[in-house]
């Protein structure tokens, strides 16, 4: 199960509506699970101007943000869904700065960040993307908005450097 690579990527993917992404090399297969749609994919930073970029670990934060179009989005993996210090940075910049996980094969929940210019992952989901996503271990509509749940004592700990 590649429940990290598919919520990296389909999460960002069904609420983007660009094509034009910049992923690292692992994740560009994962976009051909959005069957309705077909993407720009870049794997080597050859731009500026993209509706998603997906990032391993954080780099350097303003560099992403001025590659992104005016509605673009950011995902990266924070130390843990009370990366105060990352989600605090991201928030200077950012119009919405929300964790999420997945659950890994364990059952432990994994941190994700989502951060954008103007969408937000569960009120803007393009349906008729994440509705149409095919040969998934772990993906579906249903866990794309629920993954953004958080239990309210961890939200309570970042609730004034995320952005909802």
């Amino acid at each position: 199960m590649n429940a990290k690579n598919e919520m990296m990527a389909l999460v960002g993917g069904c609420t983007s509506e660009g094509t034009k992404i910049l992923v690292p090399n692992e994740l560009k297969d994962e976009f051909k699970k959005i069957t309705i749609t077909s993407f720009d994919i870049h794997t080597e930073d050859d731009s500026t101007n993209y509706d998603l970029i997906i990032e391993e670990t954080p780099s350097d934060i303003l560099k992403i943000y001025e590659k992104l179009n005016d509605k673009g989005i950011y995902i990266t993996t924070p130390k843990s869904l009370t990366d105060r210090d990352l989600f605090a940075n991201l928030s200077k910049l950012f119009w919405i700065v929300m964790p999420y996980f997945y659950l890994d094969k364990n059952l432990n929940a994994k941190p994700l960040v989502f951060a954008s210019k103007k969408f937000h992952p569960t009120a803007d989901i393009i349906r008729h993307r994440s509705d149409f996503v095919e040969n998934t271990d772990y993906y579906t509509t249903d866990v794309h908005i629920s993954s953004f749940t958080l239990p309210k004592y961890i939200f309570e700990e970042i609730k004034d450097v995320i952005r909802l």
